[in-house]
């Protein structure tokens, strides 16, 4: 909806459902100025791969963007989205809120492009994720400190980016981020110390414990141009936080993790019991199997 000062308040909405082995795309209902489209083909995966795109410059003063996302039980769905989310300069301010809920055995995967937050730019960003005891999360987001090689370093006004996560019911990852470059250091130490971007990428997951053990050997190594650690923030939870100096190979980085967790992820979750066809039965039938339910049953064993 365009507002009278020409501010957005947009809204997406999306949701599948698990039909066999196939995650299938149900609702995809988006405003202005935002798309939901497939992500490739829809036959090359037996899970869902959407993509959220927009057709604007990017978040103007007074935009509110909502956006909702469930993944019912035994759905898989990778969300991405097509380019970096650029804040505009502003007076007011605009506003993200996300709200994403994960039932049992469902996993879903979001790993967007960068935030960039532009010179005098104040953005709240919000997240809520729900995912049930049983189900699987790779979650991720990467905050840039502005149009670096523009000249701006940490010339934005305001930016609030707040995530909580639940699991089963329960608080297992609160991560709370006010960042006011004209009243912190923020290129100190505690900070961004000298880097102009952070990365952070969450697991919630029975097998989390299990991925830490992995990366444990594949992350043996430190990298020039990134700094990283990783640690175990709920018995179910693991989060991995990096800092760099460019948004494009950090979320390449990021991505390449998360692509690991989501097949170890798949890898170990059971298999999911096809749904029973119902047929109707012929009297012959039923007269044969009525005939033949007093012979021995031989005992197939694997």
């Amino acid at each position: 909806m365009i507002n009278r000062d020409n501010s957005l308040t947009s809204r997406v909405d999306i949701s599948c459902k698990r039909e066999g082995s196939k995650t299938l795309l149900v609702n995809s209902y988006f405003d202005i100025p935002y798309k939901v489209v497939h992500y490739g083909s829809k036959l090359l995966h037996d899970h869902l791969e959407v993509m959220m795109m927009c057709y604007s410059p990017g978040v103007m003063d007074g935009d509110a963007l909502q956006i909702s996302v469930h993944c019912p039980q035994h759905s898989e769905m990778k969300l991405f989205t097509q380019s970096f989310n650029k804040v505009h300069p502003m007076k007011k301010g605009a506003s993200q809120l996300m709200h994403v809920k994960v039932e049992d055995r469902a996993l879903f995967q979001y790993l967007p492009q960068p935030t960039i937050p532009f010179k005098h730019s104040i953005f709240d960003m919000e997240n809520l994720v729900e995912v049930a005891e049983s189900g699987h999360l790779v979650w991720g987001d990467i905050i840039g400190g502005g149009r670096i090689h523009s000249g701006e370093r940490f010339e934005f006004t305001r930016l609030h980016s707040r995530t909580k996560v639940y699991r089963g019911g329960k608080l297992v990852f609160f991560d709370n981020q006010l960042m006011e470059p004209r009243k912190q250091p923020l290129e100190r130490m505690l900070f961004f110390e000298g880097h102009t971007h952070q990365g952070t990428l969450l697991i919630v997951s029975d097998y989390a414990q299990a991925i830490k053990a992995e990366l444990d050997e594949v992350l043996t190594e430190q990298f020039t141009d990134m700094h990283y650690g990783f640690t175990m923030c709920n018995p179910n939870a693991l989060l991995i936080r990096t800092l760099g100096e460019s948004g494009d190979a950090m979320h390449e980085w990021l991505s390449n993790i998360g692509d690991m967790c989501w097949s170890y992820i798949r890898h170990h979750m059971p298999e999911t019991t096809p749904m029973e066809s119902v047929t109707t039965e012929k009297p012959a039938v039923k007269k044969k199997a009525a005939a033949t339910k007093k012979q021995p049953v031989k005992k197939i064993t694997a």
